[in-house]
C-alpha cells in the first residue's frame, strides 16, 4: 500500500500542464455522466438503449484521450527536460572556463537525467586512466589494473551498453561494483583534438536499464563534455602561450619599457628591474629621464619630442642609464611607436640593450690596435737607430781595442761606448714593445728570475722603501725568455719605487692560479682557461687616476717630470707580457697605491728552467768572410772589426754585387748579410747563394730580431743570426761558432 502512494505522488508529480489539463477534462465527462445516471435514477426514468450507448461512447472517448494524452505528454515533458538540460550544460561550456565545475555539473545533470544510481568520468592521461569526477559513488567502476593500462580495456573508445552485468572472462571492474549489485552499465568515449580523452559512464542495479534513447542522451552529454574538453584544451595552450610570451618578455636578454605621450613609464620587464637595481613598481608611473644621468635628460625628452611629433624612430642609439646605486651603464636603444585608431603615436616602445661590456672591449681593441700602430713605427726607428748604433759601437770596440786605459782620450771612447750602449737598450725596449726583439724562449724558473730583479733594484732605492716578498711554495716555472721577463719585473719595481718618494711598501707576490671555462665569466678581458704563473707587484705610493690608468701603457707616455722618464716603461711591460701569451692587469686609487698583476701561462713541473750566459772571450781567425749592407757606415765598421780579429774581409753594399763577387772568387769561408737591403733584399740574395754555393756558411744580421727570419724554411737553413748593434765581442763568438759547426745541409 505504501509502494502504492509512493508511485502515486512520483506520478502526479511528473505529470505536465498538457496532463494536467487532459485529467481535468476527463474529470468533468466522468461527472457528466454520473450527473446525467444520477439524474435519470433520481426522476426515475428509464435509461433507454441510445442513452447508454452515448454515455458508455463519451466515457470511452474521454479515457482513451485521456491515455493518448498521457502517454505522449510525458514523451513530450521528458524530451523537454532533456533539452532544456542540454541547454543548460551548453550554456555552461560556453559561458565557463572552469574544466573541473564543467565535468561535474555535466555529470551531475546527466546522472539525474537517466536516473541512474552511479556515475563516472575519467580522463586519459598517457596510457593511463583517471578518475576526474563520480556520483553516488565513492569507489571506482574499473581496477587498478585496467586504470593502469588502456590497452586492457579498448572498448572503452567506442559506445558500450553492457544491460547483464560485467563481461565474462573480462577483469576490469573494481571488486566494490559486485558489491554494489550494479547490472548494467553504459560507457560513452569523450575525445579532445581529435584524440581519445576519456570515458563518460555511468551504471545502475537495474538489469536492462538503458534504452537506445538514453544512450543517445548519455552520447549527447558526451559530445558537449568534449566541447569542454576542447575548450580547456585550447585554452590551456592558450595559457601557455601566453605564459611563454610572459617569460620572454619578463626574462629577455633586453630591457624593454613603454613611454606614454608625457615621458611616463607606463610599463617595463623584470630584466630592466634588475638590471638597474629596483623593483618594478619603482620605475612604473615614473618619469623616464629618472633612468639616466642628469646631462643626458635634455636628449632623452629631444628623443620623445621627435617620436611622438614627428613619428621618429630609432635604431642603435648609444647613451648612458643610472643605476639605483648610481653605476653608470653604457646602453643601445631601439624603439618603435604605438598608434591609435587615428594613426597618431600615443605610446613609444623602447628595447634597451646593455652594451658596458662591449664598449669596454671596443676600447680594449682600440687601445691594442693604437699601440701596434705605434709599436710598428717604434720598430722602424729602432731598425734604423740600431744601424746607427752598430757603427758605433764597433767604432768605440776598435779603438777600445787599440787604446791603452791611460790614454788621455780612452775615457772619451768610454764615454761614446756607455751612451752607444744606453741607446742599444732604448732600441731594445722599443722592439721589445713592438715584439720584434730577440726572445729566447726556453722553461725558465720565475722565482729565480724574481729574486735576481730584487736584488738587482735593491742597490737603487732608498732605505725608507721595504720590500715584502710572498712567494709561493709551488715550482712555477713558464715557457720564456728570462731576460725579457726581468727587463718587465724591473721597470714595474722602477714605476712603484718613483711612486713612493716619501718611501713605503713594495709587496712582491707570487702564486699559482687555474681559472676553467666557467671562471672565464668573472675574468676581464680576454683570459683564457688554464694554469698560470701570478705575479703581483703592489706599491702605497700615490696611485694613478682613471685616466692615467687608460694611456699608461702608451709608448712614451710619462707623469714624470722631463728627463726622468722615457714613457716606454709600462710600455715594454706590455709588450713582453703579450709576446709571452701572458694578461696584465691593474688595480689603483689616486692616494691608494697600485697594483699590477701580470699572469703567464705555467709549465708543469717536469720541465726544467735553465739559463743560457754568453761567453764574451774574444777569438779571431784567418778566414775570408764577404760583408753584404747597404749602410756604408755600418760595413765599414763592421769590415774593420772583423779585420781586427783578423779575417780578410772584403765588403758590398748590394746584394747583385754580392753574387757577382761570390760567383768570381771561390775562396769565400763566410757571407755576413744584412736582410734589409734595397733592390735586392737579404732573402732573396740568400737564395741565390745557396743554389750557388749550398755549402757556403752565412750569417743574417739585421736592426730587427730574428723574427725577421719568419718561420718557414728558410729560418731553418739560416747558419746564424746577428742583430744589431753589436760589439766585438759578440761579432768574434757568433763567427766562429758559425765557422767552427759542421755544415749545412
Amino acid at each position: 500500500m505504501k509502494n502504492f502512494f509512493r508511485n502515486l505522488r512520483t506520478f502526479t508529480q511528473n505529470l505536465g500542464l498538457v496532463e494536467q489539463a487532459q485529467i481535468v477534462a476527463s474529470t468533468a465527462v466522468v461527472v457528466i455522466m454520473v450527473t446525467i445516471i444520477s439524474a435519470n435514477i433520481v426522476l426515475k426514468l428509464a435509461l433507454t438503449p441510445f442513452d447508454f450507448i452515448s454515455i458508455i461512447t463519451v466515457g470511452i472517448i474521454g479515457f482513451a484521450s485521456v491515455y493518448f494524452s498521457l502517454k505522449y505528454g510525458r514523451q513530450l515533458e521528458a524530451q523537454k527536460r532533456e533539452l532544456e538540460a542540454l541547454n543548460r550544460v551548453a550554456e555552461s561550456v560556453n559561458q565557463s572556463i572552469d574544466l573541473d565545475y564543467l565535468l561535474s555539473t555535466m555529470l551531475q545533470k546527466v546522472v539525474e537525467l537517466a536516473k541512474t544510481e552511479y556515475g563516472w568520468l575519467y580522463i586519459v592521461d598517457g596510457k593511463r586512466l583517471q578518475l576526474r569526477n563520480s556520483s553516488g559513488a565513492s569507489f571506482s567502476f574499473f581496477n587498478a589494473e585496467a586504470l593502469a593500462n588502456i590497452e586492457s580495456i579498448p572498448w572503452v573508445q567506442k559506445i558500450h551498453t553492457q544491460k547483464e552485468g560485467a563481461i565474462p572472462g573480462t577483469p576490469f571492474t573494481d571488486p566494490v561494483v559486485q558489491d554494489a549489485g550494479i547490472s548494467s552499465w553504459v560507457s560513452v568515449p569523450l575525445r579532445a583534438a581529435d584524440q581519445f580523452a576519456g570515458v563518460l559512464l555511468l551504471a545502475t542495479a537495474v538489469k536492462g536499464f538503458f534504452s537506445e534513447r538514453q544512450v543517445d542522451l548519455i552520447a549527447a552529454f558526451g559530445n558537449h563534455i568534449n566541447v569542454a574538453l576542447n575548450n580547456a584544451h585550447l585554452f590551456d595552450r592558450l595559457r601557455k602561450s601566453e605564459q611563454q610570451y610572459a617569460d620572454l618578455f619578463e626574462h629577455s636578454p633586453d630591457m624593454y619599457h613603454l613611454v606614454n605621450r608625457e615621458g611616463i613609464i607606463i610599463s617595463c620587464n623584470q630584466t630592466e628591474a634588475e638590471n638597474l637595481g629596483y623593483q618594478k613598481t619603482d620605475i612604473i608611473g615614473h618619469p623616464l629621464t629618472r633612468l639616466y644621468p642628469p646631462e643626458y635628460r635634455l636628449n632623452v625628452l629631444e628623443t620623445l619630442l621627435k617620436a611622438f611629433e614627428k613619428g621618429d624612430e630609432f635604431r642603435g642609439m648609444e647613451e648612458q642609464m643610472i643605476k639605483k646605486d648610481g653605476a653608470v651603464i653604457d646602453v643601445s636603444v631601439n624603439t618603435s611607436l604605438v598608434y591609435d585608431d587615428a594613426h597618431i603615436p600615443i605610446l613609444m616602445r623602447c628595447v634597451v640593450r646593455d652594451i658596458t661590456e662591449k664598449k669596454k672591449l671596443e676600447q680594449k681593441i682600440m687601445q691594442a690596435q693604437k699601440i701596434d700602430s705605434i709599436g710598428n713605427l717604434a720598430g722602424g726607428v729602432a731598425h734604423d737607430f740600431n744601424n746607427i748604433l752598430a757603427s758605433i759601437l764597433g767604432s768605440s770596440s776598435i779603438m777600445r781595442r787599440r787604446m791603452s786605459e791611460t790614454d788621455k782620450w780612452f775615457p772619451f771612447v768610454d764615454i761614446i761606448e756607455t751612451a752607444a750602449k744606453r741607446g742599444a737598450s732604448l732600441t731594445r725596449q722599443l722592439l721589445t714593445f713592438a715584439r720584434r726583439s730577440t726572445v729566447e724562449v726556453h722553461p725558465v724558473d720565475i722565482h729565480a728570475i724574481m729574486s735576481e730583479t730584487i736584488h738587482l733594484f735593491e742597490r737603487s732605492i732608498n732605505p725608507n722603501i721595504t720590500i715584502v716578498k710572498n712567494f709561493t711554495p709551488d715550482v712555477v716555472i713558464v715557457n720564456g725568455d728570462e731576460g725579457q721577463i726581468q727587463q718587465a719585473m724591473l721597470n714595474i719595481f722602477i714605476n712603484a719605487r718613483d711612486a713612493m718618494p716619501n718611501g713605503g711598501t713594495l709587496t712582491i707576490e707570487t702564486s699559482s692560479v687555474h681559472y676553467s671555462d666557467q671562471d672565464r665569466n668573472a675574468l676581464s678581458g680576454e683570459t683564457r682557461s688554464g694554469s698560470y704563473v701570478s705575479m703581483k707587484v703592489t706599491d702605497s705610493g700615490t696611485g694613478m687616476s682613471k685616466e692615467v690608468q687608460q694611456r699608461m701603457f702608451e709608448p712614451f707616455f710619462t707623469t714624470k717630470e722631463q728627463g726622468k722618464g722615457t714613457g716606454l716603461g709600462l710600455s715594454v711591460v706590455y709588450g713582453v707580457v703579450n709576446g709571452h701569451g701572458g694578461y696584465i692587469s691593474v688595480q689603483s686609487e689616486p692616494g691608494q697605491g697600485t697594483a699590477f698583476t701580470i699572469l703567464l701561462p705555467r709549465l708543469p713541473e717536469t720541465f726544467r728552467s735553465k739559463t743560457v750566459r754568453a761567453n764574451k772571450k774574444i777569438v779571431g781567425g784567418k778566414e775570408n768572410i764577404l760583408v753584404v749592407d747597404d749602410e756604408e757606415i755600418v760595413r765599414t765598421t763592421i769590415s774593420a772589426m772583423l779585420s781586427d780579429l783578423g779575417y780578410a774581409v772584403q765588403s758590398t753594399g748590394r746584394g747583385k754585387e754580392a753574387i757577382d763577387i761570390l760567383a768570381k772568387k771561390k775562396n769565400i769561408d763566410l757571407v755576413l748579410l744584412d736582410m734589409t737591403m734595397p733592390e735586392m733584399g737579404g732573402k732573396e740574395v740568400f737564395h741565390k747563394i745557396r743554389r750557388m754555393k749550398s755549402g757556403l756558411k752565412i750569417i743574417i744580421s739585421s736592426g730587427y730580431s730574428d723574427s725577421v727570419l719568419g718561420e718557414d724554411s728558410f729560418a731553418q737553413k739560416v747558419d746564424g743570426f746577428l742583430q744589431k748593434p753589436y760589439q766585438i765581442e759578440d761579432l768574434s763568438k757568433k763567427i766562429r761558432d758559425v765557422l767552427d759547426q759542421g755544415s749545412k745541409s
